[in-house]
């Protein structure tokens, strides 16, 4: 068993990884798991709004973000295991499922909008569906 988020084991389907944006959004989904501000960061538009739809909760702009992560309840992540990742244009979606390390899953489906369509477009919205 994990002792820390930094510990969680990371399955992606093979494939999952041939376009740079499908990267970009596992390397997120990642981050925010881990409380990674650093490549948060990077992704990020500083005015990032998540919408965190089963607990009806809105998280606006970088900070608002940042805030919440480390306020969150800091569950030990076992596994992250990736489904698909799915890209066209500024969007993008990701589902999977979760595993805690006290045995319960969280299934989950997050659907990105970037700024623009190019390479360098930052993750400007997010709503995150959480079974």
């Amino acid at each position: 068993m994990n002792s820390s988020p930094n510990e969680m084991r990371i399955i992606v389907p093979k494939g999952c990884d041939n376009a740079p944006r499908k990267r970009i959004v596992i390397n997120f989904t990642i981050a925010l798991l881990k409380r990674q501000n650093e490549v948060i960061m990077e992704y990020a538009d500083e005015s990032i709004i998540w919408y965190q739809l089963k607990d009806k909760i809105k998280l606006d702009g970088q900070s608002s973000l940042f805030e919440s992560l480390q306020e969150e309840n800091k569950n030990i992540i076992d596994y992250l295991e990736i489904y698909q990742v799915i890209t066209h244009g500024k969007y993008a979606s990701i589902n999977g499922v979760i595993s805690l390390a006290k045995g319960s899953k969280i299934d989950f489906c997050d659907v990105y909008t970037f700024s623009s369509n190019a390479k360098t477009g930052k993750v400007k919205e997010i709503k995150s569906y959480r079974l």
